[in-house]
């Protein structure tokens, strides 16, 4: 299969569209422009909705010697610093350079003094591309009143490149994009309160990658302390993102390593830095798998230091950062990828034997005659969404619920699940004969203004925009208090072991519900 080239494909165009739109972000410099920080002075930008200040290094570039190793503290600069423009892409898809560990600060005007609660965006793209200043979250600033921080992280090899020799030099291998996002947290405990927000109130949240790096970051000892609310969206945690063993990523990134050239163990770090990182980034892109169980070439590892265990049993036996947390997936996260695996990539639907050979993959051949019964296919022609089923219950839907399982196992843990279910969000339908529903994805279009720097094409009518309006005070209200329970909103009861109610987002209303399990076939899955 071919989704990962297509998918990187279409970020490569949507990251050089959203490139070239952003001058129109440019506003007149006003009064309340310029923040001290512990490194020195910025000058961002402020407009009639919100302040912004672009492109803060919170860690040294990590190049030359620094590749492959532990962030470092950014130098202290001298003057005014520049905060109007985005910094970097981190390296991604032949984009970005390697000085790229900056985060972007949004704040309601004159912020100074209110103590905000903090909300600190990771984003996704499979470990492989994303970046911070691609998600505008002006929504929540302006009406949820926060102030909302997205950051830059290490990607691909040069963010989860796991060898030996690496762990070795500081103690942790694979990890690198982990470490980042924590060294961004440290610069907001210590930075946030000149921007008018509150350093014993943040939020950390994200969506895909992003949202599985959310449970990474609850699970690491690195970051307790760091962060005191959670949200992860379609975070597919303890499965396809990882964290996987380290003897699984060690060959990974060996063979990776070989292909470079860089054929000694013992000087493979050294050979690997010297190498330019367009090529490194290039190369992650070929070796970008398929779809399935274990498709990314660059996951977080199990490494014994920043991550210490799989994930499910770090959160069911209570070795976790103990926080509130919002956990859920969309109801068709699987449509986008049969569209673009199958739509796309060869120009057909998936057949009966196409979802056969999926089954195979996913669940073994001594269950696939049982799985198979659970997914019919349309036809012998079209398995559309029985594929499309089987991925969203395998890799998102069933993992969301083992891990709100493994959560509400531990007493006092407040936990809300939701399914985003939406049926017609912004997109073009590829097939008219499989509408792409509730896709991966989709939820962020009604939280943020766009994604790298498009808008939602078409636009939120009436009622998606109602249901936006819903989801940024719940989210907002989160993270003010723990409880996204607000006097404008539905309630949203909690997910407990004895009461798993998770709560329907969608434009058909908004209400709990009890057969998330039922409906997702998870008896097939969770065991």
């Amino acid at each position: 299969m071919r989704f990962g080239r297509i998918l990187l494909a279409i970020l490569s165009a949507t990251a050089l569209a959203g490139a070239a739109a952003l001058p129109a972000r440019a506003a007149a410099q006003a009064a309340g422009d310029t923040v001290t920080v512990k490194d020195g002075v910025l000058r961002g930008t402020v407009n009639a909705d919100e302040r912004l200040f672009l492109g803060i290094p919170y860690a040294a570039p990590p190049t030359g010697d620094r590749r492959f190793r532990p962030p470092q503290p950014a130098a202290p600069w001298q003057g005014v610093r520049d905060a109007t423009k985005e910094g970097s892409l981190c390296p991604q898809i032949g984009l970005g350079s390697e000085d790229c560990l900056v985060l972007n600060v949004y704040t309601p005007p004159e912020a100074e003094s209110k103590n905000l609660p903090v909300m600190v965006y990771l984003p996704g793209g499979a470990y492989v591309t994303g970046w911070g200043s691609g998600y505008d979250p002006t929504p929540l600033v302006t009406k949820g009143k926060v102030i909302a921080v997205t950051v830059n992280y290490r990607l691909g090899p040069l963010g989860f490149m796991a060898l030996p020799a690496l762990a070795g030099e500081s103690g942790t291998t694979g990890n690198y994009g982990l470490l980042d996002q924590q060294a961004a947290l440290r610069w907001v405990r210590d930075n946030i309160g000149a921007f008018g927000g509150d350093a014993r109130n943040v939020t950390l949240f994200g969506e895909s990658a992003g949202g599985n790096s959310v449970c990474m970051q609850l699970q690491s000892p690195g970051a307790a302390g760091l962060f005191h609310k959670a949200i992860s969206q379609s975070g597919a945690c303890g499965t396809t993102l990882g964290p996987v063993p380290a003897a699984t990523a060690y060959a990974t990134s060996t063979a990776f390593a070989r292909k470079l050239g860089c054929t000694d163990p013992a000087t493979m770090p050294a050979c690997l830095r010297g190498k330019p990182a367009g090529d490194l980034s290039v190369t992650a892109g070929e070796l970008f798998g398929s779809f399935g169980p274990s498709p990314l070439s660059w996951t977080p590892v199990i490494d014994g230091h920043v991550i210490k265990e799989p994930t499910l049993e770090a959160l069911a036996s209570g070795h976790y950062n103990k926080v509130p947390l919002i956990s859920g997936s969309n109801k068709d996260e699987g449509r986008l990828f049969t569209a673009l695996n199958y739509h796309l990539s060869k120009f057909r639907h998936a057949t009966a034997d196409d979802l056969k050979a999926e089954v195979r993959f996913r669940a073994g051949d001594d269950a696939a005659q049982q799985v198979l019964d659970a997914y019919p296919p349309a036809s012998a022609d079209n398995a559309d969404l029985a594929v499309s089923s089987l991925t969203t219950d395998t890799l998102f839907a069933c993992p969301a619920l083992a891990t709100n399982q493994s959560v509400a196992a531990n007493p006092g843990q407040k936990l809300y699940a939701y399914e985003f279910a939406d049926p017609k969000p912004p997109m073009v339908d590829f097939d008219p004969l499989m509408p792409l529903g509730a896709y991966h994805s989709a939820d962020i279009f009604y939280l943020f203004k766009g994604l790298n720097g498009i808008p939602p094409i078409p636009g939120l009518d009436t009622a998606q925009q109602q249901l936006s309006d819903k989801m940024i005070a719940y989210w907002t209200t989160f993270a003010k208090t723990g409880d996204p329970n607000g006097p404008t909103t539905p309630s949203w009861p909690a997910f407990t072991a004895s009461s798993p109610q998770v709560q329907r987002l969608s434009r058909e209303g908004t209400a709990p519900f009890t057969t998330f399990a039922t409906d997702h076939k998870c008896r097939l899955w969770i065991h």
